[in-house]
């Protein structure tokens, strides 16, 4: 989007204000990263995301105009070992970096010796990354044809045939019409699928339908039984509104749900504060910790479903669900749900999740959620669980749909004794006005299909009912693996360190002190979700007025992804005369199941230092 590299370049995140985010990661299978750079790397960031959601992400090689077409040259028109080191070196790529594959793209002619190659280089690439990458993919974009020239067929046919037969599939060129789609049919044969049809959202050219009307041109795509390749779908932010993004986003998705399978959660623990990886302030468990704008995809948490496909039929009322910024129980946003209950109407359902996960004897749920204003509305979870005529769900009521069985568990008045360590809270008024409600299920042979939260009218009422809520986490989580001791953060050191004497910042302000470090740990990154960085610094002599120097309060740096941290320019104290300063770095793991680890199993590394004797 916009040249690509934006403020999503920046690994552990940035100060950006109203940067483009995506969050219907559920209807996608494939992110592609692309830029006019010849090779261009997904942003760590995108690919956090994404794989948080079971997307794959691939990134692009193109080569372009005459400069493109001397490059093709150089490694396609000699011999096989030209070919095969720049193919291996994109494995290589993908392997380190953890994403999944490329998109080929060749916006420029190439000799008969090249394009005679360009076979045998696809095959290569593709068997390398299949062998280094489990489920790598590589696509190849419609653009030059099996005699060298760089002509757009804008659908799969017996001039580019060579380059598919050679790849995981093809990206075709856009301005396509149903007879292109008539004809690809009998080309493709059983790879249909493999086949994604491009849609420019930009609407560039003669094509069936982008924009807000984008949503024609699945119908074809789908009707003929082809994957959808979608075009800039930043779009909606490139062109439009900025301060109107969140509802353009939602209408352009919207309109393209019903041609979009729904992606499931596949394993436990599942966990979800709904932030965007993005926000005007930072909040842990409902505490503010920090205000301004930040940016940080690799932050984004599970996205739920949104609009209409999350309202259950055949109920009277309405519920609209939103991203919200103005409110957060841990992060930048909550899920915010609107909606109206009619007399008619005992109760509203919203989907919020496809799941397609087997569960172990006993699962932990916990909903915290946030009415916002007085209501006696009723909020709680459903689920469903496959394979109702074997599953034993223990202490539920339940309701039968065909294959699927329906189920309103009852919240917890206290939490189990061997939970309380995590969860002493449920059922108690949090900060900022949030609530928590606990669930224990005991199941046997049931595997969880859907979740819902439910909007339930008080019984006897007769007359409408609007609400407003905020969802701030969602857990479900193997009960068991609660009991089990976390491990510890070992290790943790500093190293890098580099000192500098700022300018000052006002007239007869003293020049301030920065400190930049890398700070390491260890801990298995498998049982981690993130880190929080945070600092504790001393007063490094300059004692407050009445008292001696004393350390601050920990404050937050950052949140890693990895078992290293960069801290760059932190300001810090001047050491007085004969005397130490002190920073202290603390590593918060957040563990894979969402809970609160006490401080003082944090690691620690604390850095002294002192004034150079002159």
């Amino acid at each position: 989007m916009m040249g690509g590299y934006l403020d999503d370049r920046f690994i552990q995140g940035s100060a950006a204000q109203n940067p483009y985010t995506f969050y219907h990661w559920q209807h996608i299978d494939i992110f592609v990263y692309f830029s006019h750079h010849m090779v261009t790397v997904p942003p760590v960031g995108w690919t956090n995301a994404a794989h948080r959601h079971g997307v794959c992400v691939l990134g692009t090689f193109i080569t372009e105009w005459k400069e493109g077409g001397q490059l093709c040259e150089a490694f396609l028109a000699g011999d096989d070992r030209s070919y095969q080191a720049v193919a291996d070196r994109l494995v290589l790529m993908a392997q380190f970096l953890h994403f999944d594959g490329w998109l080929i793209n060749i916006e420029n002619s190439l000799s008969l010796a090249a394009v005679g190659n360009m076979p045998h280089f696809l095959q290569y690439l593709t068997t390398q990354l299949h062998q280094q990458v489990p489920g790598g993919l590589v696509l190849w974009y419609d653009s030059v044809v099996s005699s060298g020239q760089l002509k757009w067929q804008d659908e799969l046919n017996e001039h580019n045939r060579v380059f598919f037969d050679s790849c995981d599939g093809i990206f075709t060129n856009y301005n396509w019409r149903e007879e292109h789609l008539e004809r690809m049919r009998a080309q493709a044969g059983e790879r249909l699928a493999d086949v994604y049809v491009g849609v420019d959202v930009f609407g560039r050219g003669h094509v069936v339908g982008g924009r807000f009307d984008t949503n024609k041109s699945l119908e074809l795509i789908r009707k003929h039984g082809f994957s959808a390749a979608l075009f800039a779908p930043g779009w909606v932010y490139e062109c439009l509104e900025k301060t109107d993004f969140f509802r353009n986003q939602d209408k352009f998705w919207n309109l393209l749900t019903r041609y979009l399978p729904t992606h499931s959660i596949c394993s436990l623990p599942f966990v979800t504060s709904f932030c965007l990886g993005l926000g005007t302030r930072r909040v842990c468990y409902g505490q503010e910790e920090a205000v301004g704008p930040w940016y940080h995809p690799s932050a984004q948490q599970l996205q739920p479903l949104f609009g209409e496909d999350g309202l259950e039929e055949g109920v009277q009322g309405w519920v609209r669900v939103h991203s919200c910024l103005e409110d957060a129980w841990n992060g930048g946003s909550s899920l915010l749900i609107r909606g109206l209950l009619l007399p008619e109407a005992g109760h509203v359902a919203v989907r919020l999740f496809s799941l397609q996960v087997p569960v172990p004897p006993k699962i932990f749920l916990s909903l915290v959620y946030k009415l916002e204003r007085p209501s006696n509305v009723r909020v709680a979870l459903e689920l469903t669980t496959r394979d109702a005529g074997s599953c034993h769900v223990g202490g539920l009521s339940a309701w039968s749909a065909e294959t699927s069985s329906r189920h309103r568990p009852q919240p917890l008045r206290v939490p189990p004794p061997k939970l309380a360590r995590w969860v002493a809270r449920c059922g108690q008024p949090l900060r900022g006005g949030w609530v928590q409600r606990c669930y224990e299920l005991e199941l046997r042979d049931c595997s969880l299909q859907d979740l819902f939260v439910s909007f339930s009218r008080p019984r006897g009422s007769q007359s409408p009912k609007s609400f407003v809520c905020r969802l701030g986490e969602i857990q479900v989580v193997d009960a068991d693996s609660l009991q089990s001791p976390l491990p510890r953060v070992q290790s943790t050191s500093v190293s890098r360190v580099h000192w500098r004497r700022a300018a000052p910042e006002g007239a007869g302000a003293p020049a301030g002190l920065r400190l930049s470090c890398t700070l390491h740990w260890s801990y298995p990154l498998a049982h981690a979700r993130c880190f929080r960085i945070h600092c504790q610094r001393g007063t490094g002599g300059r004692a407050p007025a009445g008292g001696p120097p004393g350390p601050e309060k920990p404050g937050l740096l950052g949140l890693a992804f990895v078992s290293q941290y960069r801290i760059v320019d932190l300001a810090v104290a001047e050491a007085g005369p004969g005397q130490d300063g002190r920073v202290e770095f603390l590593v918060e793991p957040v563990p894979r199941e969402g809970f609160l680890v006490p401080q003082a199993e944090w690691g620690k590394a604390t850095l002294l230092y002192s004034v150079p004797s002159t």
